[in-house]
């Protein structure tokens, strides 16, 4: 990267129901923006890395396997630590950026098996 970016101008400028891309990497880590509405995104854990989520516009919500969640709205941050099984859903329009390992580490869980 080496041009200033404005990341509240990135969001505004996707209009996609569904969009998710690096902005910058970091050392080993990069920082992505996600774009949703109204969407949940499939149970996972990422093994080997904590993953930050930074929301910058309207309402994520990350559930948990044990039935508890965490409601972020816009300039609140929560880490889900490496392991943790969850899921996060878009309620509405939702822009929010993600501090995570640049190596993908996602696995999927599937509860029906």
């Amino acid at each position: 990267m080496t041009n200033k970016i404005n990341l509240v101008d990135l969001g505004k400028n996707i209009l996609e129901h569904h969009y998710n891309d690096k902005v910058v990497s970091v050392n080993d880590h990069c920082l992505r923006i996600a774009i949703n509405k109204n969407n949940t995104f499939p149970w996972h854990r990422h093994n080997r890395t904590d993953e930050l989520f930074i929301v910058l516009e309207g309402n994520l919500r990350i559930e948990f396997e044990n039935g508890e969640f965490v409601d972020l709205f816009p300039n609140e941050t929560y880490c889900v630590k490496s392991g943790i099984i969850h899921r996060t859903i878009a309620i509405g329009r939702t822009v929010n950026l993600c501090f995570e390992s640049d190596e993908e580490d996602t696995e999927y869980i599937d509860f029906n098996e």
